[in-house]
């Protein structure tokens, strides 16, 4: 991937991931006295949050665990993911 496909990339990431963290919000506000809700709501959130610090230090797109390449179609599809399919696999 060219430097310039991957700036763009991680830009339409992190702009994506922003979008999610503003609704994410919201969606907890509106989850008052929903212990449940709440909690899968954070789960998300700091995920999302998690993904942000990524693109930000560098090393978004990279397996925690194995710290190979995560599949383009993976981070496409959920750009809050920091495994590979191959370790998230291995996680269950």
């Amino acid at each position: 991937m060219s430097a310039l496909v991957k700036d763009r990339f991680l830009s339409d990431c992190r702009r994506e991931l922003l979008q999610l963290h503003t609704v994410l919000m919201q969606e907890l506000a509106e989850a008052a006295g929903k212990e449940s809700q709440q909690g899968h709501l954070l789960v998300e959130l700091r995920a999302c949050e998690e993904a942000i610090k990524r693109i930000d230090i560098g090393s978004f797109g990279r397996c925690k665990i194995c710290g190979e390449a995560i599949e383009l179609n993976r981070l496409k599809a959920e750009p809050t993911t920091s495994c590979c399919l191959s370790c998230s696999a291995k996680q269950g």
